[in-house]
């Protein structure tokens, strides 16, 4: 777990923008950071194995649950789908939270916590 939110941790810093705006929880910036710590899991695994079947990740449905105006903090709701080209009996869609919060330091750069992968 500690792994996964480290990982999460560092997309998050390399992809973040230079807008000084917490992304809301349907921006673009939002959905492909979540995408890219769900793919995570994956890409290790396509690493270890040639022909790997690897899920196109998708978020759908994506709810603003709550705003924090004073901490600049928005807690969302989405639907995550993995689609598998050969084992398309693996496909499959369930709920995750995530939380998307501004750095202390006002440089534009913002940390997403995802939970339910």
């Amino acid at each position: 777990m500690m792994m996964r939110v480290f990982l999460s941790c560092i997309a998050i810093l390399a992809l973040s923008g230079c807008d000084t705006a917490t992304p809301k929880c349907n921006s673009d910036d939002a959905k492909n950071l979540v995408v890219d710590i769900a793919r995570k899991p994956y890409i290790a695994a396509s690493q270890r194995e040639s022909d790997y079947d690897m899920p196109s990740i998708t978020i759908n449905n994506m709810r603003t649950q709550q705003y924090n105006a004073k901490l600049d903090i928005y807690l969302c709701e989405a639907d995550i789908s993995l689609n598998y080209a050969k084992y398309t009996a693996l496909n499959s869609s369930k709920p995750i939270t995530y939380r998307i919060q501004k750095t202390d330091d006002n440089n534009g750069q913002f940390y997403i916590n995802v939970l339910g992968l």
